[in-house]
């Protein structure tokens, strides 16, 4: 076998050995903030979320891109070189809302360039609360993220104080909750989660109480892999765990609360009528009893009468039967 097989052998061997090695436009790291979201269908997830969120986002914001006033210079540019201007500004200015991989299956992270994750989430639960619609076929959970950082004691401990310290002056006594769900990760445990934020809260807020069943505020700590994701939560039980389709359900429940109690007044309504009319029609009956009873009466005397007219006259005839 000549020299020149050989070589091409080898070449196509180091080929086929070669990882195909896909580049990740963002993966999920410490430094983060936005909204982290559990669903089924993560590419039909992703669409509804970026809608819903650009939705709630401009009414709280603004549009993302405003559009740009019109000069006397831009009439005389062509069409094609200004929407090559636009594509150029989106590609430099960083989007709004923008996903990146989590590498957890079922797990969605948005990240979002919005000063306060929490209010824009407040306001999207605000508004199913109130019109009772369900804002997503696919989304589960809508959890809005604070911050992300390194699964650690130290990188838990010291976000976890920075926020406490600039939240608790405002705030002097509140009950409180703890949330904690670790994936794919075997380093840190939920205990250890549970005891860094109780030493945070006691150490800025000793006077806050916990509280499992009407807590005003939640911290839930989210771990994939090696990063965690701390969220602050308000309203954690009205807006039913921040899950999209439990909230939306709500006044489908009121309604169906409703309508066994309308048809239970009905029936009362209906069964007091009967009551009423059962009473006027004993009422009636004991009336013609009573009117029969009378009747009788005069009957029986009218034949007591009659019997007594016969006696008498069948005296008077024996007498004169006796005369004669």
């Amino acid at each position: 076998m000549s020299s020149i097989s050989k070589n091409k052998k080898r070449k196509n061997k180091k080929k086929y050995f070669q990882s195909n090695k896909k580049h990740r436009s963002g993966v999920l790291e410490a430094g983060l903030k936005g909204f982290l979201i559990t669903c089924n269908h993560e590419h039909q997830c992703v669409k509804e979320a970026y809608n819903l969120l650009n939705e709630f986002a401009d009414d709280l914001y603004g549009p993302e891109f405003e559009t740009a006033e019109k000069s006397s210079d831009s009439k005389e540019l062509d069409i094609e070189e200004e929407l090559n201007k636009e594509i150029e500004a989106m590609k430099t200015k960083k989007r709004r809302f923008q996903q990146v991989c989590t590498m957890v299956k079922g797990i969605l992270f948005i990240n979002t360039t919005v000063p306060d994750p929490t209010n824009l989430a407040t306001a999207i639960f605000d508004n199913v609360l109130q019109t009772g619609k369900r804002r997503g076929r696919f989304i589960l959970k809508m959890i809005p993220i604070i911050v992300t950082c390194k699964a650690t004691q130290i990188d838990i401990r010291k976000h976890l104080d920075e926020y406490l310290q600039e939240f608790t002056k405002d705030n002097k006594k509140l009950s409180y909750r703890i949330e904690s769900r670790i994936r794919h990760n075997n380093n840190i445990s939920t205990s250890h989660v549970l005891w860094y934020v109780r030493e945070s809260v006691e150490k800025f807020a000793p006077e806050w109480v916990v509280s499992l069943t009407e807590p005003q505020l939640v911290f839930s700590i989210q771990i994939l892999r090696s990063i965690c994701c701390i969220g602050i939560l308000k309203n954690y039980m009205e807006y039913r765990k921040y899950n999209l389709s439990e909230a939306a359900a709500i006044n489908d429940k009121d309604t169906s609360q409703n309508t066994p109690q309308e048809d239970c007044d009905e029936k009362q309504d209906s069964s007091d009528e009967d009551n009423v009319n059962d009473k006027s029609n004993l009422q009636n009956s004991g009336d013609k009893l009573q009117m029969d009873e009378n009747k009788d009466d005069k009957n029986i005397a009218q034949n007591n009468l009659q019997e007594n007219s016969a006696e008498k006259q069948a005296s008077s005839n024996e007498n004169e039967t006796l005369e004669n």
